[in-house]
């Protein structure tokens, strides 16, 4: 039972990780979810230009041709979900960076055709990568003490519960999600000025931040206020979502960086 029990908390915790990166925490979001610098608004309109944010060419897609990127705009929800989701087919691959009820998690990940994610969750108690996990095709593996283990839906307790914990995770997780989110409220509005985001890689970016127009409801959760930051040419650079379920309120930060740059994501050894 002991190994059991190590099991479960750690997958509980990679699980809310990734649940909460759609802002379905259950914590309050005052205390547990710091605030980014992502939310500063640029000084004025000529603030430096972005670094570029691809290690690979990248084009932005036709899906975002009729997104408006300007001061103001507005934008139907299924147009910018359809941007967002040919920007990172565009670049392949990238890292996920999510802050969630005080915890960190980092993924690696290949969006499109062959998606795959691999990385690591902080402990409770604030341990850096306390836990692993590995998600190719329809397998699931995650590492807890120094352990990999796989799921398997007809195994023992611990495969079960890794099989369970790994498709809800994946199902949350994957950069896919906001795109999901963004196509549940019909309009979105640009803001005046673009935010300066500092990314996990030490880059800064103006972005542009787009906010939903009035709140939504997705997958029985209230959300009351969801951010999408697109730079100038589409590129995703992360998402912020606060929301209500069963009257208790949370906040997820998420952001994308080395968007582009080739990712190793292979079965544990």
């Amino acid at each position: 039972m002991g190994r059991s029990k190590h099991v479960i908390s750690a997958l509980t915790t990679t699980v809310l990780g990734a649940a909460l990166l759609t802002g379905c925490s259950s914590d309050d979001a005052d205390t547990n979810a710091k605030e980014p610098a992502a939310s500063s608004p640029a000084a004025s309109a000529s603030s430096p230009a972005a670094e570029p944010s691809s290690a690979s060419e990248y084009t932005t897609p036709a899906e975002c041709a009729d997104v408006p990127l300007e001061s103001d705009a507005t934008i139907p929800g299924e147009d910018l979900a359809a941007c967002v989701t040919a920007a990172m087919k565009a670049y392949g691959t990238g890292t996920e960076y999510v802050l969630s009820a005080g915890q960190e998690s980092t993924t690696r990940f290949r969006f499109g055709d062959d998606p795959a994610m691999a990385g690591d969750v902080d402990g409770e108690d604030g341990e850096k990568a306390k836990n692993s996990f590995v998600f190719l095709g329809d397998e699931e593996w995650v590492k807890s003490d120094g352990k990999w283990v796989k799921g398997d839906p007809a195994g023992d307790s611990q495969e079960v519960l890794v099989a369970s914990l790994g498709k809800a995770y994946r199902a949350l997780a994957d950069p896919q999600v906001t795109a999901d989110v963004i196509a549940s409220s019909p309009v979105w509005k640009v803001d005046t000025e673009k935010a300066l985001i500092s990314l996990e890689n030490g880059k800064d970016t103006y972005a542009w931040r787009i906010t939903n127009a009035k709140p939504f409801s997705w997958h029985g959760a209230e959300m009351t206020e969801y951010i999408v930051w697109l730079e100038d040419d589409a590129t995703p650079v992360g998402a912020q979502g606060t929301s209500n379920m069963g009257g208790k309120p949370g906040t997820t930060v998420q952001h994308f960086y080395d968007l582009g740059k080739p990712v190793s994501i292979e079965p544990p050894a």
